[in-house]
């Protein structure tokens, strides 16, 4: 059994796959969707003085006036916002902020969620919801586990681009004292304290040879594999980084059956990290990984780049997203791209200025994409193909 537990570090289930699903098949043709971004602090003045809540505050009065403008009725509207309204006065709320909060509000439906990246001030109001500033946190194989060893204990945790969690593992033992050997005629025999043996056991103190003593962590470390195999990792690939000293890193790489172990570590006594300090660490050793998959996907886009595989030219990758034609997706941060598609007649109109009834078609083809099993990209300005607001890869 595998337990999450609730910490206030915890960034990985900002939002969960079901819930982005969610957001991603939403549409109201008869009531907006507003959609609210703005960036947050977990400490400092920003907090002290409540600057989040204010810049919360006028991004809802901004959506007001638009929804005004648009000839939303009034009781439509307060309906719309009330659940967004009602977080201003929550000072717990606001007291326990991460990097970034978005919004996500139409009738009958409200969505808050806790971003651990910042992001741009956005107010968007559609038939749809803004979504393409999740995206980055919805990409594949950005998972990875972390354990934290000692004589003392083991921690188990579940990471990902923007945090750690613990994890309570049924089982793992509480540190070296917890797995202790004693002989019988049969043989040697592991038991784990607490474990209902009725064996009085004891720990391993006293004087005791090196040896000895490496004997004793390698039982240790063998129990903590058998049950992180059979509790977890049992069928996982995603890789394991290791934390602790030295010399016990080797020693539990010898004697563990989960293969995807990385081969660096964090080095050192991790007995006292918080879990955002240990996130940090790891942060640095991982961040190679987590760039594997965009970089390979822009390799491969570059390798096709004279041919007709890849386009950069919106009026072509655009309507290539909605038939289900794009394997790669890649789309600008924080840019909009305003016109209208229509799917039935294969229509594509774009505008240099926002127009009544106009959506962000780099969030439409971003939605469109993951709807129809492609991945999506948000990069910067300068790492997309030839700095285009949208370039795609396609399947034929």
């Amino acid at each position: 059994m595998v337990t999450i537990l609730n910490i206030k570090q915890q960034m990985m289930d900002m939002i969960k796959k079901e819930a982005f699903k969610e957001l991603l098949q939403f549409q109201n043709s008869t009531k907006p969707c507003v959609s609210i971004y703005i960036p947050t602090h977990r400490s400092g003045v920003q907090v002290n003085e409540k600057q989040d809540v204010i810049v919360f505050k006028n991004a809802l009065q901004a959506a007001q006036a638009d929804l005004q403008q648009q000839g939303i009725l009034p009781t439509d509207i307060e309906e719309i916002l009330k659940p967004a309204k009602n977080l201003i006065g929550d000072d717990s709320f606001w007291n326990n902020q991460l990097e970034g909060l978005a919004v996500f509000l139409s009738e009958g439906f409200d969505e808050v969620v806790k971003l651990p990246f910042t992001v741009a001030e956005t107010l968007y109001i559609n038939s749809t919801f803004y979504v393409a500033p999740l995206m980055p946190s919805m990409l594949k194989n950005k998972e990875f586990y972390l354990l934290a060893l000692s004589k003392h204990d083991a921690k188990f945790f579940q990471g990902s681009e923007f945090g750690l969690q613990l994890l309570e593992v049924e089982g793992l033992p509480n540190g070296m004292d917890d797995v202790v050997q004693f002989e019988e005629k049969e043989g040697r025999h592991l038991v784990r304290k607490g474990g209902g043996s009725g064996v009085d056991t004891t720990g391993f103190h006293g004087h005791e040879s090196p040896s000895d003593d490496k004997t004793h962590i390698t039982t240790y470390f063998q129990e903590v594999d058998r049950t992180l195999m059979a509790e977890v990792l049992h069928d996982k690939t995603a890789p394991l980084l290791l934390a602790g000293v030295e010399y016990l890193i080797p020693i539990y790489k010898s004697v563990s059956k989960y293969k995807p172990i990385v081969d660096e570590g964090i080095y050192g006594n991790q007995e006292k990290e918080t879990t955002l300090a240990l996130f940090e660490k790891a942060k640095k050793l991982m961040t190679p990984y987590f760039e594997q998959q965009s970089k390979a996907a822009l390799k491969n886009y570059y390798s096709q780049i004279a041919t007709a595989a890849t386009s950069s030219m919106p009026d072509k990758v655009i309507p290539a997203t909605y038939y289900a034609q794009v394997s790669d997706l890649f789309i600008t941060k924080d840019q909009h791209l305003w016109g209208k598609f229509n799917k039935e007649d294969n229509q594509l109109e774009i505008h240099e200025k926002k127009q009544p009834g106009d959506e962000c078609l780099l969030n439409q083809a971003a939605v469109q994409t993951i709807k129809n099993g492609g991945s999506v990209y948000v990069l910067e300005k300068d790492q997309m193909p030839k700095e285009s607001m949208i370039a795609a890869f396609f399947r034929f």
